[in-house]
């Protein structure tokens, strides 16, 4: 017969040297564990008051990137490009009410002495100049003359003849008003709570009823909220759903405390550990809590189910624990390996929000490790055994349905590996319909409260999402003002309301525009990029104003770089790169290139690009993972035709989990392509388990169909227990406000079904078909 080796003595030498170490004093052993344990348990308790909360859209930055490199550069010449709060109040039937103006104003100048903000625009405070034909003088007039005589007649049909303002500061049908809220740059989420505060107090304070407000500063506030409020929510019903499982697996009051302990113990140790080192909680790691709960629980699971196994075989409480850590503790240290090598994968992919939630959950799977080796043994000895209501393992349920299963199994074993090459083709055709797409709200549900606020700004006025355009001089012998280089930016300008879909952008050629129609006394029909004559007298003009905050704004200090900066809607990553396609062939084709080079960049671009090669990232890190446990099994088991066997099982529910995606059509981005490592480090554990058991059946001299039936009856309990178990915590994140994390939840616990069904049909039949018929 054929058998795939390692040395039983390393089982027996296994962290502990068990069969010593019964020798002695073991309940003198455990205490001192027990001593130990809540020393560190207590520290991490402490030090949970210092745990923080985070969201910053930097963190999905890949900080390597050329792109990263190049807007940060950017953001150096020109500033930040979503510092600001947009508001928008309404008034039915239409804005222009004198009462409503004034209040309007005096909530605009109120707020404008905030010490955070920078600047505050609103059609109450804002003018433009205007040259009559009685004098070579501009005069400044405001857009908005609010007295209570006033009938607004003119003022309206002005405002709305002004593209600059029109779409921006006022919607279609008059009946919102936008008021954009400049604040310092890289506002914490402490200053964020201060300026939101502000803001609210000033609403309540002037009676405004009909608002929305967006911004950074508003979602990082709300983000962060529904965080810690998330964490502490799952972490409660996670213990809820422990509590109901345990019961209904070991029927005892033994059964729930005993394994909910170890799993506390879990989770505080590694938010405790966090908490002492200063690291945030950031929006990915929010599962954090129900990743816990599955490891710890499955390493649980999978010993004390062992353990009662043997109490009911009439082994001694001593002998039942070490035999269980003899059999199974094994292969739970492998399983605890994997998947910490599956989430340390994660630091492939060059976003330092990946690369934390990677480190921490693998540390944290070592920490229910540890526990599941130090403090349940030492409980399992000085704790009396629970009773045992099932006295002959043949005569439960569990016995039953397995046996009935396996024997299906083997009548059954070619048409069941059929079915599963069937399941492969449609898992393919799936997976080919996946597309790469990323929304910059795409953690919040289409129906929460923060999305509808922002996706208002989308439909209302211009949207939230920023636009930038770096335009850099390559001709040192021009200037930025040069008007070859200037008419070349009124070109791009042109296309990018024409064609590319920006209601209204900020530019140089705006500045002209505006210029021109200033000259000709506000006519509209004179909002048009000047003559070169012209142009020059502009700029004259312009470069000796005294405030220079709008140059300063366009052009950068050495007069090589400008912008063109504008929003937009949150149309995602697919539509984005269709138009920004159609801008470099525009480009390409239309623009003198030994004059100037142009590159998209700023926060949404960035994202965009940074998820386009999340996926290559990502798939190498899963590659990593599988080869690493590819080679650990290979070393282990000395089999290569094993090793194959038993990866297949793991890489087919991952094939599985991609057709989902196509077939369901919901897009790959960050929150769904990390799921594929989750679900890989935590899906190889049951395979490991099985494989575990069937090499110690073989090495006891067993022969090859019993020990494959030994091993089913044995692991498969334990196996359904845990994925049950598991798929229940993962469920729970269906309740989440992101998302991100209800896909989470509800595709890990798809997957993980498939894994079930791989893991007790699929690898029974490859190990009868292809290690069976030379055994």
């Amino acid at each position: 017969m054929a058998v795939f080796y390692f040395n039983s003595t390393q089982i027996n030498n296994f962290v502990f040297n068990l069969k010593n170490i019964y020798l002695f004093d073991l309940k003198k052993y455990a205490k001192i564990v027990l001593v130990i344990v809540g020393l560190i348990t207590l520290f991490f308790m402490y030090n949970l008051k210092n745990l923080k909360f985070d969201y910053d859209f930097t963190a999905f930055y890949a900080q390597n990137d050329p792109e990263t490199q190049f807007f940060e550069a950017h953001k150096n010449r020109f500033g930040t490009d979503n510092d600001f709060v947009f508001m928008s109040i309404e008034n039915d039937p239409s804005i222009f009410e004198t009462d409503f103006l004034k209040k309007v104003a005096a909530f605009v100048a109120e707020l404008g002495e905030d010490s955070l903000v920078k600047n505050v625009a609103c059609l109450t405070n804002m003018s433009e100049y205007v040259k009559t034909p009685y004098s070579r003088l501009a005069i400044n007039v405001p857009y908005l003359n609010i007295c209570d005589t006033c009938d607004y007649y003119n003022d309206s049909l002005r405002i709305f003849s002004r593209p600059e303002i029109e779409a921006f500061f006022i919607n279609q049908d008059a009946t919102g008003m936008m008021v954009r809220i400049d604040h310092l740059e890289y506002l914490s989420k402490k200053k964020c709570d201060y300026l939101k505060q502000s803001i609210d107090q000033l609403i309540e304070k002037y009676g405004f009823e009909k608002y929305h407000l967006a911004g950074r500063a508003i979602g990082q506030s709300y983000y962060v909220d529904i965080m810690k409020f998330e964490t502490l929510f799952f972490i409660g019903l996670s213990f809820i759903l422990i509590i109901l499982f345990l019961y209904i697996a070991f029927k005892s009051w033994w059964g729930i405390w005993l394994p909910l302990l170890i799993v506390s113990f879990s989770m505080l140790w590694i938010i405790g550990f966090m908490a002492a080192i200063d690291a945030p909680i950031n929006i990915v790691l929010t599962v954090l809590p129900s990743i816990m709960f599955v490891v710890a629980m499955s390493d649980v699971i999978h010993l004390v189910s062992k353990y009662i196994e043997e109490l009911r075989l009439g082994t001694p409480k001593n002998k039942a624990v070490i035999r269980a850590y003899k059999e199974v503790g094994f292969a739970t240290l492998l399983t605890s390996v994997t998947t910490a090598i599956g989430f340390l994968s994660l630091l492939t992919v060059p976003m330092q929000a990946i690369k934390v939630f990677g480190i921490y959950t693998a540390l944290g799977v070592l920490f229910a490790f540890f526990l599941a080796y130090t403090l349940l043994p030492a409980l399992l000895i000085l704790v009396k055994p629970p009773p045992l209501t099932e006295k002959k393992i043949t005569q439960n349920f569990w016995y039953k349905k397995l046996h009935a299963s396996f024997l299906f199994i083997i009548r059954n074993k070619l048409k069941l590996f059929w079915v599963f090459v069937l399941f492969i083709g449609v898992g393919i055709m799936g997976m080919l319909k996946v597309q790469n797409n990323y929304f910059l709200l795409e953690d919040l549900k289409e129906d929460n409260f923060m999305r509808q606020q922002f996706t208002y700004f989308d439909k209302a006025y211009m949207g939230l999402r920023p636009f930038e355009l770096s335009v850099e001089l390559v001709d040192s012998n021009k200037t930025i003002f040069d008007y070859e280089v200037l008419r070349s930016i009124n070109r791009i300008d042109s296309f990018l309301e024409s064609d590319y879909g920006l209601n209204q952008t900020f530019s140089l050629a705006k500045v002209f525009k505006i210029a021109n129609r200033i000259e000709h006394a506000g006519q509209s029909k004179y909002y048009q990029f000047p003559n070169e004559a012209a142009t020059a007298g502009f700029l004259k003009t312009l470069l000796k104003l005294k405030d220079k905050s709008m140059l300063g704004a366009l052009v950068d200090s050495s007069q090589h770089y400008t912008r063109i900066s504008s929003t937009m809607g949150d149309i995602g990553k697919i539509e984005a790169d269709k138009k920004t396609l159609r801008l470099h062939q525009f480009i390409k084709s239309e623009i003198d290139s030994t004059l100037i080079r142009t590159q998209i960049t700023g926060t949404g671009h960035i994202l965009d690009t940074n998820m386009a090669s999340i996926s290559f990232n990502l798939t190498l890190g899963l590659l990593m993972a599988i080869l690493i446990v590819s080679l650990l099994m290979g070393f282990l088991y000395k089999n290569l035709k094993m090793v194959l066997i038993a990866l297949v099982p793991n890489i087919l529910p991952l094939l599985f989990l991609a057709a989902i995606l196509g077939y369901l059509g919901i897009d790959l981005k960050v929150s769904t392509a990390i799921i594929f490592t989750i679900a890989f480090g935590i899906a190889v554990d049951d395979t490991i388990h099985f494989m575990s058991k069937f090499k110690l059946e073989l090495n006891k001299g067993k022969p090859f169909l019993y020990a494959l039936k030994r091993t089913y009856l044995s692991t498969g309990r334990a196996i359904i227990l845990t994925t049950l178990i598991i798929c229940a915590g993962f469920l729970l994140l269906l309740f989440s406000d992101f998302l991100g994390t209800f896909y989470i939840g509800l595709l890990i616990s798809l997957t993980l079904v498939f894994a079930l069904l791989a893991d007790l049909v699929l690898l029974p039949v490859l190990i009868l078909l292809f290690y069976g018929k030379k055994s």
